[in-house]
């Protein structure tokens, strides 16, 4: 009797410090690839069974500071914000007020596609699992930076036209998601930021998330927007709501882990039925599984509604990660392990991602160390081919002089889709000035090759952009836009004469 008593209070002795030398271990791993990658900081929780088994920051949340961030400190979430969103949907559909295979149109009559087809049969659940026929992220142009209005930019796509049918290939869609957020506002009445507030982040008792870039911007306790060590100029994302538009802490997600865990209910109320969750988290659009993927056991992957869907060691994962310039984020939900995982930067870093796998795998007792040796490896790749590109574009360079006045290109241009661009005379030369982001994309032009122009921006996220003007017997007619970017497509703008 004594023996096993004494066995018994050795084991509840024993598993907590083993638990506490689980935590220190992970947390200088975590602290030795924050420095590997030269991360400015980097916000971690983790939520198991109910319980929040690590929190805790790395680094600096500002550059001018000695404070590591906390569970509090918030990030620009990005695109978790779509999550809110169909959870939101979802809600409206539980009231009757919407239906999954409901038409846009059914709710925004004024909403037209460039397909007749796509406009006249794209539901609801298109706006949400990726399939309207348009590419991955295209259109996106129109809310960065942009003073247009949310309605605006999803009025504007429709003079976009789709590269694929409707429902035949995946096509990741900030738009489709910005329209989804107008259909939430004529079905119930009230703008998304005050659904989500009112029906989500109250109810759950997340006090440090908003969609107001107002109250992000100058809020104490922030991560400041980092590229390279430096940190940048906060953009406002007011105007991208539904898709983009949220910022939080750790904490607050992990409330908002909990809330899915639970099966919708959040202190004995069901705000969200399991049957929704559970279209929600189904997948609706496939993906190909890649090489990475397959190297590590997973067999499927997809998108249901605001969320990613993949297995990773015989389990169900559902994750959607978020970027805007200075932040990266992933958030992770692993249900059959009661499992949930929040990982925030303040720079264009994958290490978000990287901590998924790595805290599963750490979560599960399984070796996790070795991801920070594949995602860096990762890192070096990306960075030579930036290095490549960058020298690629300036190899092109022509120091012969220009064929024509630089008068002749002085005049108003416009793309139908993005708007007006406008080029004068300015005391030092040429100007060019994009009219939708002209406090972004406004910037001194000199001479390139032939008719083309490099002309440099305020936006640090992005490289100069180079102005190729298209010239028919002395006319300049137009002109194109040539800045490679993954997530904008300057180079489907086709900017006509008009003046």
């Amino acid at each position: 009797m004594r023996t096993g008593l004494s066995i018994l209070l050795m084991l509840l002795f024993t598993v907590p410090v083993i638990a506490q030398e689980s935590d220190s271990t992970f947390s200088k791993y975590i602290e030795n690839t924050v420095k590997k990658f030269d991360l400015p900081s980097l916000s971690v929780g983790v939520l198991k069974d109910g319980k929040v088994i690590y929190s805790k920051g790395f680094g600096k949340k500002t550059a001018d500071a000695k404070l590591s961030p906390d569970k509090q400190t918030m990030y620009a979430i990005a695109s978790l914000s779509k999550a809110f969103t169909a959870a939101a949907m979802g809600m409206l559909v539980e009231e009757g007020k919407v239906n999954w295979d409901d038409k846009v149109k059914d709710h925004l009559p004024w909403f037209e596609m460039n397909d007749t087809y796509v406009s006249e049969n794209l539901t609801v659940e298109d706006l949400l699992c990726h399939r309207s026929g348009l590419i991955t992220f295209d259109g996106d142009l129109l809310w960065y930076g942009s003073s247009y209005s949310r309605e605006e930019t999803v009025r504007r796509i429709r003079h976009r036209e789709p590269t694929y049918g409707l429902r035949e290939e995946f096509g990741y869609q900030n738009i489709m998601f910005m329209t989804a957020g107008e259909v939430i506002e004529a079905a119930s009445g009230m703008s998304w930021d005050d659904f989500v507030k009112t029906r989500i982040l109250n109810p759950l008792g997340m006090k440090r998330t908003t969609s107001s870039f107002q109250e992000f911007s100058t809020d104490l306790n922030i991560a400041k927007p980092t590229l390279k060590g430096k940190e940048i100029l906060m953009l406002s994302y007011d105007n991208c709501g539904a898709t983009a538009a949220l910022s939080s802490s750790s904490e607050d997600m992990l409330r908002w882990a909990q809330f899915w865990l639970n099966g919708g209910v959040v202190n004995g109320d069901t705000l969200l039925q399991p049957s929704t969750i559970k279209r929600i988290w189904s997948v609706h659009t496939t993906l190909p599984v890649g090489k990475f993927d397959e190297k590590n056991g997973t067999h499927f992957k997809g998108y249901g509604m605001g969320w990613f869907v993949m297995d990773y060691e015989g389990r169900k994962v559902i994750h959607h990660g978020g970027g805007l310039p200075g932040y990266i984020t992933k958030f992770v939900v692993v249900p059959e392990e009661k499992l949930a995982i929040i990982a925030m930067t303040n720079d264009m870093s994958s290490i978000p991602s990287m901590m998924m796998y790595s805290a599963i795998d750490w979560s599960m007792g399984k070796p996790y160390e070795q991801w920070a040796q594949t995602f860096y490896d990762f890192k070096t790749k990306g960075d030579k081919r930036e290095l490549d590109m960058k020298n690629d574009r300036a190899s092109t360079r022509n120091s012969e002089p220009m064929l024509l006045p630089l008068t002749d290109y002085v005049g108003t241009y416009r793309d139908d889709m993005y708007g007006d661009a406008s080029v004068i005379m300015g005391k030092d030369g040429l100007l060019i000035s994009l009219i939708p982001t002209k406090e972004l994309f406004t910037g001194k032009m000199s001479p390139w090759d032939d008719h083309a122009f490099k002309f440099e921006h305020n936006d640090p996220f992005l490289t100069y952009g180079i102005a190729n003007f298209d010239v028919d017997k002395d006319v300049v007619k137009g002109f194109k836009i040539d800045l490679p970017n993954y997530d904008f497509h300057f180079d489907k703008l086709d900017f006509k004469r008009v003046e």
